[in-house]
């Protein structure tokens, strides 16, 4: 008869590491990129020296507004599958309150604007 090994099993658990409480953050952190970026665009196409001809302004906002919205969305959505397959439910609830609630709505939010400047809402 076959008994488990303990140690394989903490060895397992190592090499997965924590993903599950990392994405979390991640998908909280980007959320600062979105606003800078369109920030950058537009000071580069409107300020004074203009680094950003006015004729791309459009397609990069555009271009910014789909990247922020795939990539906020694909990390909240990992980040609350993670938390609900791995983490205990307490620290679930909280992190996916604080971390992935906010990535997944501003993913929402930059869609939402995205599909109102393509005129498709």
């Amino acid at each position: 008869m076959e008994t488990d090994n303990c140690d394989f099993k903490r060895d397992r658990n190592d090499q997965t590491g924590r993903w599950h409480l990392v994405a979390p953050a991640l998908a909280l952190l980007f959320q600062l990129a979105p606003p800078l970026l369109l920030w950058a665009i537009s000071t580069a196409a409107y300020a004074d020296p203009r680094r950003l001809s006015e004729s791309w302004e459009r397609p990069v906002s555009l271009l910014t507004l789909g990247l922020s919205a795939g990539i906020s969305l694909l990390l909240g959505s990992i980040g609350v599958f993670g938390l609900l397959t791995r983490a205990r439910p307490k620290v679930a609830v909280l992190l996916i309150s604080v971390c992935c609630a906010p990535a997944l709505f501003g993913g929402a939010v930059y869609l939402h604007g995205l599909l109102v400047f393509l005129a498709l809402v």
